[in-house]
């Protein structure tokens, strides 16, 4: 295939999933998305591997998932990458592994992929396949809560209720926590009703 096919491909495949101009169907996607993926184009393989994922169009398959997200990532896909790190850390992944959940977060990250910022974050407070830093959690924290990840906006107002690598102060925290409850966070919620009580 030409590099305009596959392109074509990738495009109908991405209508399908849409119902953009054309009845919305998974299944036809797939078919589309299938060749373009086939071919090397990353989105196609990202876009492939989430329909196995969730059996969308197609038998739900993680280990085919898997394949896919791989080979996107291998191209650099951010959200690939970041699916990597949950298939390692979920158990997803026929060999589970808190490191390299950790790294394909760490990648997906500095990609700029808030959900892998937030991901990387707690991997950070928590040690988990990574050594613990406060420092550098806090940095990955405030950079999803900035892009709008409510656990994030949780997390940093928990931060600042208990002074975890940072002053104590009840003023950011629910600044934090009324982020996130504007987005129905439950948690959020119920440390804002604690905090106005007292």
């Amino acid at each position: 295939m030409f590099k305009e096919e596959i392109e074509e491909a990738y495009e109908l495949g991405r209508r399908y999933a849409q119902g953009d101009n054309v009845p919305q169907s998974y299944e036809e996607a797939a078919v589309f998305l299938k060749k373009a993926a086939d071919h090397g184009h990353a989105k196609a393989q990202y876009n492939l591997g989430l329909f196995y994922h969730e059996g969308l169009g197609v038998a739900q398959s993680y280990e085919t998932a898997l394949h896919y997200f791989t080979l996107a990532s291998e191209q650099g896909h951010d959200r690939a990458n970041y699916m990597l790190g949950c298939y390692f850390g979920y158990g997803w992944h026929p060999f589970p592994s808190d490191e390299q959940a950790a790294v394909y977060f760490m990648l997906a990250a500095d990609q700029g992929v808030p959900e892998a910022q937030y991901n990387y974050s707690v991997c950070l407070l928590t040690g988990k396949g990574v050594e613990k830093s406060v420092v550098d959690a806090l940095h990955y924290l405030e950079l999803a809560a900035m892009q709008g990840n409510a656990d994030a906006q949780y997390n940093l107002g928990i931060c600042y209720l208990q002074g975890n690598g940072v002053s104590v102060s009840e003023q950011q925290a629910i600044y934090y926590f009324q982020l996130a409850a504007k987005q129905q966070h439950s948690q959020a919620i119920d440390a804002l009703t604690r905090i106005l009580k007292s």
